[in-house]
């Protein structure tokens, strides 16, 4: 491939008769997209990133489309530059992504898949296709529905958006009606609302599954994910179930993955349930904040096995080259600038820093994240979280 040179800070404007300038074009710009472009040097990847020049990924990208993933014609642009597209979000327009197939570039994973996942109610029947485990659930086109729902799944209920909830954003959990029909108000669409049962789980799992466009899947470490406020406050690996459970939970997570057509990383979200049952919350088509501590304790990230599964390249072993991991995110406590004291962080023995270079604190915002390897799970998770309150400031 011909390779031109190209500046990170003027936006790509190909010609009709253009050459493609980039292996992969990302269609987003932030932690996601940075931490994948980091993991494309080293194969010699050149990388273009869809989004503003203030983006994480927009100051390491080999180049930038202006826009973003809401914006068709960058799209479009996007997918005349690069070999292959892949995705930050799932919540792209799936219907501009096949514009770009049909102009002669893949979209990885396939748009016709996406459609099924980025809506969590066609989710929800997708993965009930496949016959996988899942709490109780119903679309709830009404706030009228909610008196019989109650009674038939009982109390509390959980309400998401079917599109655009992500971290909790779209979420309520719901304790009777009145609680249900004030969330129904916030997160209905046209169509409805997904409601399920509520599941009183013993811990909360995540398997990243890393999937070869021409076949063959491979399945990381299971790992726990501990939630604050519907947000993933910290993971740790490998998660402290039976061999058993593990075996489930992996076995279920790759048919997940198979399921929703995944290909690169797909990121699968399972509950544990206290009479030892595993059971399928969500996935993601792209690599997922529950698989960051495989950038350091495992033989290949989540992310360099993203690229490798869209560019259709051999996958990379997945197993720890440690005995544990935690990571932990460094979550917005305030607004205003960022002022993290990153020489206490890196005072901490072992601790591995990621800040994603944000502008602004927010309350709950993904500013980075700290992983720290060790003998013992709990020892990891304590150096990695005294490093993570000292970014947190």
């Amino acid at each position: 491939m011909k390779v031109r040179a190209f500046s990170t800070t003027v936006p790509v404007v190909p010609g009709p008769d253009s050459e493609t300038l980039f292996d992969v074009g990302i269609a987003g710009a932030g932690q996601l997209a940075q931490m994948t472009v980091l993991a494309a040097v080293p194969l010699g990847l050149r990388i273009a990133v869809l989004g503003g020049p203030d983006e994480p990924a927009s100051h390491s990208a080999a180049g930038r489309v202006d826009g973003s993933f809401s914006d068709a014609a960058a799209l479009r642009k996007l997918g005349r530059v690069s070999r292959v597209v892949t995705l930050e979000s799932e919540f792209v327009d799936p219907t501009v992504l096949a514009e770009i197939v049909a102009a002669g570039t893949p979209v990885r994973p396939d748009p016709s898949s996406l459609v099924h996942v980025q809506d969590k109610a066609l989710q929800k029947q997708l993965l009930a296709g496949a016959n996988l485990p899942l709490p109780r659930w119903a679309v709830a086109d009404t706030a009228e529905e909610f008196e019989a729902i109650g009674r038939d799944f009982g109390w509390p209920l959980m309400l998401k958006r079917r599109r655009l909830g992500y971290d909790g954003y779209g979420n309520a959990t719901c304790h009777n009606v009145d609680e249900a029909c004030d969330a129904f108000r916030r997160l209905a669409s046209d169509d409805g609302v997904l409601v399920e049962a509520f599941v009183a789980f013993e811990r909360e799992l995540a398997v990243m599954i890393a999937r070869r466009h021409s076949g063959g899947a491979l399945a990381y470490p299971v790992v726990e994910t501990v939630q604050r406020n519907h947000v993933c406050s910290h993971v740790i690996a490998p998660a402290p179930i039976s061999r058993a459970q593990t075996a489930a939970a992996t076995e279920t997570a790759l048919a997940a993955a198979e399921a929703a057509n995944g290909v690169g990383v797909t990121g699968v979200e399972l509950f544990l349930g206290a009479d030892g049952s595993i059971l399928v919350n969500e996935l993601a088509p792209r690599p997922h904040n529950s698989g960051h501590f495989t950038i350091e304790a495992c033989e290949t990230s989540q992310f360099e096995n993203h690229l490798r599964g869209v560019l259709d390249l051999p996958l990379g072993p997945c197993q720890m080259r440690t005995t544990a991991a935690a990571m932990v995110n460094v979550l917005g406590t305030r607004t205003g600038l960022p002022a993290p004291d990153l020489g206490g962080a890196l005072d901490v023995p072992g601790a591995h820093v990621h800040l994603y270079g944000k502008a602004e604190v927010r309350v709950g915002r993904k500013m980075g994240h700290v992983t720290t390897l060790g003998a013992t799970t709990a020892g990891a998770l304590e150096r990695a979280t005294v490093a993570a309150e000292a970014l947190n400031r």
